[in-house]
């Protein structure tokens, strides 16, 4: 066999090496780039609006008593009673939230006060108690028209504490004539149905600016009939644990005949009439 010239030899080893590279694996492809999120993905999305409870309670106040009513001041408006209606100055004589439960309520009182008010003419309170609900509030409860104090003034409010988890109204109203001084308390609490007017005790008492003291003829036997008494009121909370605590008033002050008075009494809550049985002698007006 005769030997294969050098040309041809150069030739096949170029051949062979382009045969190699043409065998030679294909390079991975490049891993794939994350896509960027949508604008719509990307976006948290929107919480429902805080609706705060100032604003909770002046859309509740515009829904029951119109747009001019407001929550920081007075407004006129109407008041019916005995089918008359009388105009009237109303305002939010008290208002706090509470806790109840695993939730809270808010309290509120409105107090209405006639504005061409005799001397014999109550005013009026509306009691509501309120529970959150949506951007809003319901009603749970309400003791509304109810009439308290003289010259068409209805008195003061306070929201009180009653036992562990239970709160209520207290209504302070006076009547005032010819030197005598009568003043009132009465308790709104929430009952099995609704709130409820649980009674009244006066707070205060006397006649010690009487006009017949004023008379030389009949000054010595009127100040054998002075009084000037005072009924404190305060719940016993000494079971703070208990669902309604007791009542006590505090009797002090002179008694008719000059006699120093300071006694105590206790009540508590009838779970039938939802009332307090207070004595004559806590509403009395004069003398014991």
């Amino acid at each position: 066999m005769s030997a294969m010239p050098l040309k041809s030899l150069l030739a096949l080893a170029i051949g062979a090496s382009a045969v190699l590279a043409g065998c030679k694996p294909a390079a991975a492809p490049a891993p794939a780039q994350p896509t960027a999120p949508s604008a719509a993905a990307a976006a948290p999305a929107t919480a429902a609006p805080h609706v705060s409870r100032t604003a909770r309670l002046q859309a509740f106040l515009a829904q029951r008593y119109g747009k001019d009513a407001r929550l920081s001041e007075g407004w006129r408006g109407t008041w019916t009673q005995d089918g008359q209606a009388r105009a009237t100055d109303w305002t939010v004589c008290a208002e706090q939230p509470v806790v109840s439960g695993d939730s809270w309520q808010q309290l509120l009182a409105v107090c209405g006060e006639l504005v061409e008010g005799g001397h014999a003419d109550p005013g009026t309170i509306d009691f509501y108690v309120l529970r959150p609900a949506a951007d809003g509030f319901d009603v749970a409860a309400e003791l509304t028209g109810g009439t308290y104090g003289s010259s068409g003034r209805p008195g003061t409010v306070e929201i009180i504490r009653a036992g562990s988890d239970f709160y209520g109204f207290r209504n302070e109203s006076g009547w005032y004539g010819q030197g005598y001084a009568l003043q009132s308390q009465a308790l709104i609490l929430p009952g099995p149905n609704g709130l409820v007017d649980t009674g009244s005790v006066r707070s205060h008492i006397d006649n010690t600016a009487a006009y017949d003291c004023d008379d030389a003829e009949q000054a010595d036997d009127c100040r054998t009939r002075t009084f000037n008494l005072d009924f404190a009121l305060r719940m016993d909370d000494s079971d703070r644990s208990a669902r309604t605590w007791p009542l006590v008033i505090e009797e002090t002050g002179i008694e008719c005949g000059g006699r120093q008075v300071r006694r105590e009494h206790r009540f508590t809550l009838d779970p039938k009439t939802w009332t307090y049985a207070f004595p004559d002698a806590l509403q009395r007006e004069g003398c014991q």
